[in-house]
């Protein structure tokens, strides 16, 4: 039987976009970065995106969520907590990224209306 890890109530997500910058200071010099690609899904405990490079797990992470075109970009911090090919042939990878920090109180609660309202 499947036993729930998680903390957070994980929601599937339109239109929530997000991208990442590692912060692990071996790779400074280069930028795995995501422009705006959408989420799968999110909860206040983290978000699942996909990259086209196979990223080390652990490996902290800044992330910046756009959760609408009106809002401002939500940044918020943490560490590759799981990741996935999704297809051999494609090269594409699903990751999990735990949330350690966030920038502000006043983002969290952004994020956590908005997912309050994707389930309406």
């Amino acid at each position: 039987m499947f036993e729930e890890k998680r903390k957070f109530l994980r929601y599937n997500v339109t239109g929530i976009k997000a991208s990442f910058k590692l912060l692990d200071p071996r790779t400074y010099s280069t930028y795995h970065e995501k422009i705006l690609d959408t989420a799968a899904n999110i909860s206040l405990g983290g978000i699942a995106l996909r990259t086209k490079t196979e990223l080390p797990l652990r490996t902290p992470i800044g992330v910046d969520i756009k959760i609408s075109p009106e809002h401002h970009s939500i940044r918020t911090f943490g560490r590759i907590a799981w990741i996935k090919q999704t297809d051999p042939q494609s090269n594409d990878f699903d990751i999990g990224i735990s949330f350690s920090w966030w920038n502000n109180e006043e983002d969290k609660k952004l994020v956590y209306s908005a997912l309050q309202n994707q389930e309406a």
